[in-house]
Order: C-alpha cells, then structure tokens, then sequence
C-alpha cells in the first residue's frame, strides 16, 4: 500500500473538532511538536483520542454501512448505478466505496502504531495509564486489521511506524495477520479496564477486547476458544446484559446502555455526527434522508409471529385481480391491510427495525407519516405519506433502526447523533451459543443464550429436542431478526461461505437471488460469484501505485 499520504508523524494532523462526548472533547495540537507528544499524561491522551477520531469520521462510517449493509442478505441499495453495481455482479476494482473502506482501516492502525512505540517503556508517561492507552491502541488496531482481512484476504501488514520510504510492501499472508489480530486482542484485553468513570463513556474496554478476540476465533472456526472467551463475558466482573426494550441499542437518548460492549461515538455537531440519517433515512425524515438502503423483503419470511409460526405470505393481494378506473388504489388499500393483518403480532423487532406498508415514521416538521400504496394518492392525507426516492415508483420497504424522530437531528443527515454500536451484548449470546452449538451440539446453554434473546423480542422459545444442524440453522435465523442493518450478516454469510447459493438451496443467506419490493415486484438481481466475491479487490488506484500488490482472484 502507498501510505504517502497517511503516514503522519504523531502530529496527527486530522483535525480535532470540539464535541460534547465526553473524552472525544479535544483541543487542536497540530502545533504540538512530535517530541512533547508523550511526554506527559494529557498529550498522551490526545495522541490516543485521535486514533478514536480517526474511526468515527463519516469517511470510515459511510462504507461500513452503505455498501457492506447492501451486499449482505438483509438489505439492497435500488435505482443508483455505483451503490448497486457490486451487488449485480458489475463492480470492478474501481471506485471509490472499495478505495475508502481500504484506506480508511489502515489510517486508525498507522495512529495506533504511532502510539504504541511512544508509549512503550515511556517513563513520562503515568505507568498505568501507559499500559490502559497502548490497550487502546492494540484494540483499535486489532479492529481494523480484522475487517481488512475480512473484506480483502491477504493485506500489507505494519505494525510498526514505518518511513514512507519503505511503505511499498506485498501483502502478508492472511494467516499472518490473523495471528496480528489474536495478539493485539488478547494484549488488550490485559492491560484495559472492566470499565471507565462517565467522562470516559465510549472508550475500549477489556470486555471488548474479550469479545472481539471471541469473535476472532469464531471466524475462524475455533470454537473451543471463542466459547471460553465468550463466556468470561457472561459472569463477574463484567455486567452486560439485555436492555428491555430492543430499539434503545440504536436510538441516540438510550445508547451506551447495559448491552453495549463497543459503540463507536458520535455526536449531533458539524464534523463528529454518523450518517445513519443520509444512507438509512427517508425522505420524511427530520433532515430529509436519501434511503441508498432498504430493507430486503426476505426479512419478511425470516421473521415469525410472537407464537413462533411463519406468515403466510401467498396471501398478498395480487395486482392482476384489479381492473377498472380505480385499480390501482383499490389495490393499494387491500395491500396495506394485507399488511396490517398479516404482522400486527410479529416479533417486536420487526417493526423495530424496518418501516412496514401501512405502519407510520415520526419525521419532518414533529408529524407522523404512514407508508402507503399508491404514495400520490396519500400525500395529503390527515397522516400524510411517507416518501422515499422512489415512492412514486416503487414499493421499498425503509430502515427505522438508528434513526432520529421528528426534528431531533437539526443539522443535516450527516449529523447524526446515532451511535455505531460494533459489538452488542446480543450479539455476544449469539456467537456464543453458534460457538457451543458447533463444539459440542445444542446443548442446554445454547438454548439459554438464544432463547434469553428471543424473550426480549417476546417470541417463544425454541423447541426442544434440535439436532445440531437446526440448531445451527435456528441460530443464523436469530442472528437475520437481530443484527439487521448492523453490517454482521455480510460477514455471516461469507464465513459460512453461503453467499453464493441459490434461493433453492438457502433462500435467506444465499446472495443470488431477485430483489423484490413490498409488493414482491421484482427490481433486480443480486449475483454473487463463489470464484470471486468472497472477497473484495484491491484497489486498483493502490495497485498502480505499488507494483508489488497482488490482486485477489477474478478482480482483474
């Protein structure tokens, strides 16, 4: 990789604008020469707070949840040529999503190599807080090296400050760095805190670096280990648990709650806000979102009512069945009942997390908006339509997760005051009992943790009596309802490696299939490659730039 432009001395000379999160509260020190950068406590702590600033900008935000949300199984982006294009099979080793998710990761590691070599054997430094700042560093950059290698294979490793003379470098191999991710994990998990005072509310703590180094493991289908490491998390001294109300994971007056383990921070000011308004809001919103995703309609199959039976969706209305003047919205109030109806007892999370025909949005101007079908026909209505980009043409379904309600937001859609929750206490219950499960079979600790989800979500429990193999299924189900819209179900069905089938062998994971909207009109064809999309390219812009860059299989 050329890192010309990111190797910075430990100037850091991203700028640090002043926001109301507590620890992220930082002065400019672009003026601060590189020799007094860690020469007492307070510049120590700043150099470490911009490897924090560095992973909340909207630049490494936006490619996580746009085009990673997009490619998994839970949404799509529609009607936008460079958004889609990889989700067709069309994209290319091109473009800017696949440059700025690759560059963007190394920028928070080139900071935290910065770090670690300051502080090591740094006297001047207080020696605990020595020890719980290279604990940041190592988790952050343990972090990014574990999603470069999720997304490109093979990366160029540095874990080391590096002159830019030598910063043309091949790739090193994906166990290599994988091993990098294991150790930077568990040396964080060493040296960081159960957890901080309020002022310092969002930092990376030792369970963490515990769950991610579980999931580490569980990557790589070494269960055992992610089973131990998960479990640690289950009991003293660590206090996670479900909150009571599935949606305060994701709504900005109740993040950083009991069941967050890692949320990436942000705040409703110019410079520090998330862009979960711009990627998932809708036109009706507050700020006015841009929807470049929806929600898949094969949430629609996955999702049960509260007794644990599946909908029957062969029961929507037909548009062929209407003729007349008329048709049309004859149509569209049968369909919006149809919905009414068919999900008035669906698990909460549902309706949590996705904007259903017939149900209603707070947004724009503190007013309720309803989706409806035909949008024209209900613009004016005493609950007015609700309007995506596409509401005059067709019928996709929006994301409520992460959203502001009414006028919350107002800035602008990429001033979202909306954490990014990376790893949820849910999420740690799931992989622990998919880590069980795949050990030793479904045993009791494995319904436990599954069922303990599913009751938040005021479902039934599973039943009794699941081979391994429907467990494991059951578990990949819960993890769809749970984890929409959070980027860990593109993940999933790679390192399942299921991505590739077809409906007719895995009508849920499998990633070639038609994209269809509410009324279950078609849109598009998602196609994924097993000899190819397993991983994403190199950049080719980086390659031209280093010739010793290798490009992954069938990207050339």
């Amino acid at each position: 990789m050329n890192f010309r432009i990111y190797i910075i001395a430990i100037l850091f000379s991203l700028p640090f604008m002043a926001c109301n999160k507590n620890f992220l509260d930082t002065v400019p020190y672009d003026g601060i020469s590189s020799t007094k950068i860690f020469e007492n406590d307070a510049n120590a702590k700043l150099a470490v707070n911009g490897i924090y600033q560095a992973a909340s900008q909207k630049a490494f935000l936006d490619p996580f949840i746009n085009v990673t949300t997009n490619l998994g199984p839970d949404s799509y982006s529609y009607g936008r040529a460079a958004s889609n294009a990889f989700s067709m099979g069309l994209g290319t080793n091109r473009g800017t999503g696949i440059l700025n998710i690759y560059t963007n990761f190394y920028k928070p590691i080139i900071y935290a190599n910065d770090v670690i070599a300051g502080l090591d054997n740094n006297e001047n430094v207080t020696e605990d807080l020595r020890n719980r700042l290279i604990g940041e560093a190592k988790f952050f950059r343990g972090l990014c090296y574990f999603y470069l290698w999720n997304y490109f294979g093979d990366v160029v490793l540095i874990d080391k400050p590096t002159p830019v003379s030598e910063t043309f470098l091949p790739r090193s191999p994906v166990a290599e760095v994988q091993q990098l991710v294991i150790d930077d994990f568990k040396d964080a998990a060493q040296r960081l805190p159960v957890s901080y005072t309020s002022a310092d509310v969002g930092r990376a703590t030792q369970g963490a670096a515990i769950a991610m180094l579980g999931k580490t493991y569980l990557y790589l289908q070494r269960w055992d280990e992610a089973e131990a490491e998960f479990a640690k998390l289950l009991q003293a001294p660590y206090t996670y648990d479900l909150t009571d109300n599935f949606g305060d994971s994701f709504y900005w007056q109740t993040q950083n709650n009991k069941e967050s383990v890692f949320e990436l921070q942000y705040a409703m000011e110019a410079g520090t806000g998330s862009t979960f308004e711009r990627w998932y809001g809708n036109r009706s919103g507050g700020v006015g979102g841009e929807d470049y995703a929806e929600a898949a309609t094969t949430a629609l199959s996955v999702f049960t009512h509260k007794n644990g039976t599946p909908f029957d969706l062969t029961t929507i209305p037909q548009r062929t069945a209407y003729t007349g003047s008329t048709a049309e919205v004859d149509y569209g109030k049968d369909l919006i009942h149809w919905y009414d109806t068919t999900f008035a007892d669906a698990d909460v999370r549902l309706g949590q997390s996705v904007i259903l025909p017939g149900s209603t949005f707070f947004g724009n101007n503190n007013m309720y908006y309803k989706l409806y079908w035909p949008y024209n026909t209900y613009i004016n209505a005493d609950t007015p339509a609700l309007r995506t980009t596409w509401s005059t043409t067709v019928g996709v379904i929006p994301i409520r997760k992460f959203l502001t309600l009414g006028e919350e937001n107002i800035l602008n859609p990429s001033t979202c005051p909306t954490n990014f929750p990376l790893v949820r206490f849910a999420d740690v219950l799931l992989m622990y009992a998919e880590a069980v499960n795949e050990a030793k079979g479904p045993l009791p600790e494995v319904y436990d943790a599954v069922n303990r989800v599913r009751k938040r979500a005021k479902i039934v429990d599973l039943p009794t009596g699941l081979s391994k193999d429907q467990m494991q299924r059951a578990i990949r189900l819960e993890r769809y309802k749970e984890l929409m819209f959070e980027t860990h179900l593109y993940f999933d069905v790679k390192r399942w490696h299921v991505a590739h089938l077809t409906p007719a062998q895995d009508p849920v994971f499998g990633l070639n299939n038609d994209v269809v909207d509410f009324r279950f009109v078609k849109l598009f064809t998602k196609v994924f490659r097993e000899d190819r999309d397993y991983l994403f390219p190199i950049p080719g812009d980086e390659i031209d730039l280093n010739p010793l860059l290798t490009q992954n299989p069938n990207w050339d």
